[in-house]
């Protein structure tokens, strides 16, 4: 039985969520942080976590919290600025972590990987698929997930909201797969409480498969305002960032993995769509956030 868990990236979307859906259902959770004085911190601190300081890169800073844990969460730093550099620091930092778990016998391991993780090979040799493999091999029992785009993604002034606009950034017409991270959470937590159920698997999450009509449509309706829908393209996009480029052109010529979003409903019946996130959290957040 798992009782105890490291949970990396604890006071990001998917870790905070998780820490958070974790303590709900009575887990002893130690929250990797880099600051404990931070808002967040402060905030898991209030709801029962013990926050570990640190960084990831230098495993010493929490090398022994490893001895007093059954399980970790795994989610690995985020990369803003993709190019082919930043994918093998994130590829070793993965592979590392993973021997250290395995030093340190480690009963159970969630990865928190990127949906789809296998069809990047193509234009990024070493990137989560290699992470995956890694852990895999290493005989730690795991179960790796593959989030789809976060909806709080929309959130970030990249979206344009905050412009009046929608800037959408994935392929014309096509139906997009999405989740919130709150169900991210509750995906993790679901495994940690029946690890033998779910490991050795892969399991693709997502909440929603919208197009961008429909997203423009939905936040409309949720706001009340209007925005103008600007379609950023192929070209554009490959101009800004090559490597971002390939991964647009892959969600454009490549079909999403059919996922049967009826078994995950099942597993977790609190399953969001785009339009309930938007009315159970994304709405009061662009509030908050002053986003519109």
């Amino acid at each position: 039985m798992i009782k105890s868990i490291l949970v990396t990236g604890a006071t990001g979307q998917r870790g905070g969520a998780t820490v958070q859906e974790l303590l709900k259902f009575g887990f002893q959770v130690k929250a990797f942080i880099r600051n404990k004085n931070s808002p967040k911190a402060r905030e898991l601190t209030k709801l029962g976590a013990e926050l570990i300081e640190g960084d990831l890169l230098n495993f010493e800073t929490f090398k022994t919290t490893l001895n007093e844990v059954d399980a970790v969460y795994m989610i690995l730093p985020p990369v803003w600025d993709m190019n082919e550099e930043e994918d093998n620091k994130e590829a070793d930092l993965g592979i590392a972590f993973i021997d250290l778990m395995k030093e340190k016998k480690i009963k159970f391991v969630i990865y928190s990987s990127v949906f789809m993780a296998d069809k990047h090979k193509s234009f990024r040799p070493r990137f989560k698929h290699t992470i995956e493999d890694h852990l895999w091999k290493s005989g730690l029992k795991a179960t790796v997930l593959h989030p789809a785009t976060f909806m709080e993604n929309f959130l970030m002034p990249s979206s344009g909201i905050t412009e009046g606009k929608l800037y959408n950034f994935m392929p014309q017409g096509k139906k997009v797969p999405y989740i919130s991270t709150e169900d991210i959470g509750i995906f993790a937590r679901i495994i940690f409480q029946n690890p033998d159920n779910y490991a050795g698997q892969t399991i693709e999450l997502l909440g929603d498969k919208i197009d961008e009509i429909e997203i423009l449509n939905a936040l409309q309706t949720s706001l009340g305002i209007n925005l103008e829908l600007v379609q950023l393209s192929l070209e554009e996009l490959t101009a800004q960032n090559p490597l971002f480029g390939k991964l647009i052109e892959m969600f454009t010529y490549e079909p999403f993995l059919s996922v049967h979003l009826e078994a995950l409903r099942i597993l977790n019946p609190k399953l969001l769509s785009f339009s309930s996130w938007l009315e159970e959290f994304g709405k009061s957040k662009f509030i908050t956030q002053s986003l519109y």
